[in-house]
């Protein structure tokens, strides 16, 4: 029978080979963008499945929730103490071990190869709770302080083809402090959707000597992110109820930030990014990337299967003698809507084959638009097969169910007769092409939305000069020196300053104390000429006489949005605290933008004098046209003063905007790629429908013309069906674009372009237009026919 069925299919197929050929190449595009977004998918899916359940079953995150004060959002964190750790593992039973991991930087260098590197540091039990296979080296090298270890693509930037271990290679961190290690080993790769993410990783004693750090401070900032293993996995609540004198304690000596309780989270309980604020560990996806590209393309794969379903009932007019046939020799109407959903699946399964060919294309090129380093290589097989058999019953689902009944539905004494018409087009057909014509609106107008967006996220005032400053990365006051006596030799340079944080960079969060009011602001900490290279606007006051030691321990300067919070008239010589420490507002200075993902309202700043021993960039403020030209000088005259340590600089205007503008071009790009693929696809459905008309109306029109009918008129008449269809499409479309991508904006950016009239109306007349044109291409065709031989052939 399956054999029959697959003759049949055979035949018909090869009867029709330019629809199916459009079919198979519309759906396989469409089954290529799904393979895409499963890649996504499979990221949150398949995350952490590199570590085995049997290894990590035992294994718990220390979480730190947080109680915000003021109206603010509760937050949590992946982190705890320093000092934690090694004391529950001795104070509390059913704790058999534990692993800290934290993230940091600095410069590694081996002879004569030196780069900025981010460097992990973590207890030598990393290893043993963990499994990362080795490609070199061994794991007892890390019970060595002075070992460090390090990933495949470091091992080949530093050593190419070379044996790294054994080897010696020097760490240069802040403030002259240097780091010999001997590499232990290289690890080798590791998917991107796991918890660690390390290319470099030292023992974490390295992290406190760098630091200068206590091993009883439970003040500090530096929180590494805690991994617990437990005797046993009932342990689990008696140990949560005995963190409570911990919270209290790391609250008695941390008092900016109040804790509100720590628990313990599985190895693999399945956070996302948008759930937490700090950690040094990989999390999920959040849930906007992935609504947003599998939800297009699901609309692709709808527009798809509308297609196949619309060609699918086209084509009936010419099987309805086959199917009478069938009927009349003993055929049951579940075997004609076998034969049916047989040959719908015949084409889905070719369209997998080829969408899978086409996805070696675009998930390659996908991958490097957003510059992930995970590919279909990653993917669990298993996983990848069933959700390409579920791709496959799906699109088979939409696309063939409809017409497999519909074609089996018709009596075979009528059938063989020849008395059934199928009329050119019914409800359904209209109401998929008026889908399919609204779905590409969609992302026709997402796309004009979102390249009007770039051009006016390019022109918002950030309320500074961006596009007059770059910074250069330094370790400390004698690099800044050294640098600032060169570049003020320079005439085009205009001015220096130095800095601990930057705009859009590296600033930080933290609670300030008005009063006895605690209110969340943005830090930074700032060096001399800091306003002045940036181009801050001072509103009342003064800025800092970093040289004077009052100024340095007690002074601040705020800007308007922090006394808007705050509610302080009359700011000049109050005081706040800030980290503990009583500070005088000497400055007040205009809000400016820090990063155009956060708020769309002016956020609240603090600004406090940097000390030297914190001095991490140089800025320099230039002429925009000037600053490539004094960026190449100055790298010439870093690697004369400091030929050991990488130049490491950045435009400004990079900064705070790269990230945006490849956001922006990337979504555009997906947005028209989409748009010209849903529109060949809804043009060929509706092209379909319109020949099927012309068909069914073939002596109609050779009668209209022989009574004397122009063909203006004869075009007019058989594409007033597809005006109302194609209207309602754009009707659709239009509300549908509108609030759609005003979400989309909304959720990505804080500042974003309003969504007006004007693009959703071009997207909705664009797509209008070329349905209609593509109808009036088909039935011109037929007006222009001579109405004799129509007549004659009937």
């Amino acid at each position: 029978m399956i054999l029959n069925y697959f003759q049949v299919a055979l035949r018909n197929l090869n009867k029709n080979k330019s629809y199916v050929i459009i079919n198979i190449l519309g759906l396989g595009v469409a089954m290529a963008c799904c393979i895409t977004a499963y890649l996504l998918l499979a990221y949150n899916i398949e995350f952490d499945s590199f570590h085995k359940d049997e290894k990590v079953g035992r294994i718990y995150k220390i979480h730190g929730h947080f109680k915000a004060k003021n109206g603010g959002e509760d937050y949590h964190t992946i982190t705890a103490p320093m000092p934690m750790a090694p004391i529950i593992a001795r104070e509390i039973s059913g704790i058999d071990r534990y692993a800290r991991i934290i993230s940091g930087g600095g410069v590694m260098r081996y002879e004569d190869k030196a780069f900025a590197e981010g460097i992990s540091y973590a207890d030598s039990t990393l290893f043993d709770m963990f499994d990362f296979p080795l490609v070199r080296g061994s794991y007892k090298s890390f019970k060595n302080k002075h070992s460090v270890y390090i990933s495949e693509k470091i091992a080949t930037k530093y050593f190419g083809k070379e044996d790294p271990t054994g080897k010696l290679v020097v760490f240069n961190h802040p403030n002259d402090v240097q780091i010999e290690a001997i590499v232990g080993g290289v690890v080798a790769k590791f998917p991107l959707n796991n918890t660690f993410y390390f290319d470099v990783l030292m023992r974490i004693e390295n992290f406190t000597d760098i630091n200068k750090l206590e091993v009883d401070n439970w003040s500090d900032w530096r929180s590494p992110t805690v991994f617990v293993e437990l005797a046993s996995n009932q342990n689990v609540a008696t140990v949560e109820k005995q963190f409570t004198k911990y919270v209290a304690l790391r609250n008695e000596k941390k008092k900016d930030q109040i804790m509100a309780s720590m628990t313990l989270e599985p190895f693999k309980a399945k956070f996302t990014n948008d759930d937490i604020q700090d950690r040094h560990v990989n999390l999920r996806m959040g849930a906007v990337a992935l609504v947003v590209f599998v939800s297009l393309a699901f609309l692709i794969l709808l527009i798809a299967c509308f297609n196949l379903t619309n060609t699918s009932i086209a084509m009936t007019s010419k099987r309805l003698k086959e199917v009478g046939v069938r009927k009349a020799i003993g055929a049951a109407r579940s075997q004609i809507v076998y034969q049916f959903l047989f040959e719908t699946l015949l084409i889905i399964v070719l369209s997998l084959v080829v969408g899978f060919a086409m996805s070696q294309i675009i998930v390659p090129a996908f991958i490097q638009m957003w510059n992930l380093d995970y590919t279909m290589a990653d993917l669990n097989g298993v996983n990848l097969i069933v959700a390409l058999i579920i791709l496959v019953f799906v699109a088979a689902l939409l696309a063939g169910v409809y017409p497999a009944l519909f074609n089996s539905k018709f009596n075979p004494v009528a059938l063989l007769k020849g008395t059934v018409r199928v009329n050119g087009t019914n409800v359904l057909t209209r109401t998929l092409v008026s889908l399919q014509f609204a779905l590409s609106v969609i992302v026709l107008v997402a796309g004009i939305i979102f390249i009007q967006n770039t051009r006016y996220q390019e022109k918002i005032k950030f309320g500074y000069d961006k596009e007059m400053v770059m910074t250069l990365d330094i370790q400390n006051e004698k690099e800044y020196l050294a640098m600032e006596n060169e570049l003020r030799k320079n005439p085009k340079v205009l001015n220096v300053a130095v800095s601990d944080h930057q705009v859009g960079y590296n600033n930080y969060q933290s609670p300030v104390l008005v009063d006895t009011t605690e209110y969340n602001s943005w830090h930074m900490g700032i060096g001399k000429n800091y306003f002045e290279v940036m181009g801050f606007k001072f509103v009342e006051g003064r800025t800092f006489n970093v040289d004077n030691a009052s100024d340095q321990s007690e002074s601040v300067i705020v800007n308007k949005a922090f006394l808007e919070k705050v509610k302080m008239t009359d700011p000049l010589d109050k005081v706040i605290t800030i980290h503990g420490n009583k500070r005088h507002i000497v400055g007040v200075v205009e809000n400016h933008i820090d990063n155009l993902y956060r708020s769309k309202e002016p956020e609240p700043f603090v600004y406090i004098p940097s000390l030297p021993a914190d001095y991490k960039m140089v800025l320099i403020r230039a002429e925009s046209d000037d600053l490539l030209g004094i960026q190449k000088s100055m790298e010439k005259t870093w690697k004369q003063l400091f030929p050991e340590k990488p130049f490491v600089s950045r435009l400004q205007e990079d900064i705070v905007m790269k990230e945006t503008k490849s956001v922006n071009t990337n979504l555009e790009k997906i947005f028209l790629f989409l748009t010209v693929l849903g529109g060949l696809l809804s043009a060929s459905g509706i092209f379909s429908l319109a020949s099927l008309n012309i068909a069914r109306r073939t002596k109609e029109i050779g009668i209209r013309k022989a009574l004397g009918a122009t063909v203006s008129n004869v075009v007019l008449l058989i594409n007033r069906e597809f005006v109302i269809i194609l209207s309602i499409a754009g009707v659709l479309g239009s509300v549908g674009g509108f609030y759609l991508t005003r979400m989309l904006l909304t959720e990505i950016y804080a500042y974003h372009i309003p969504v007006s009239l004007g693009p959703v109306l071009a997207g909705a007349i664009i797509i209008f237009t070329t349905g209609i044109l593509t109808t009036t291409s088909a039935i011109f065709k037929a007006a222009r026919a001579n109405p004799v031989k129509s007549l004659r052939a009937d």
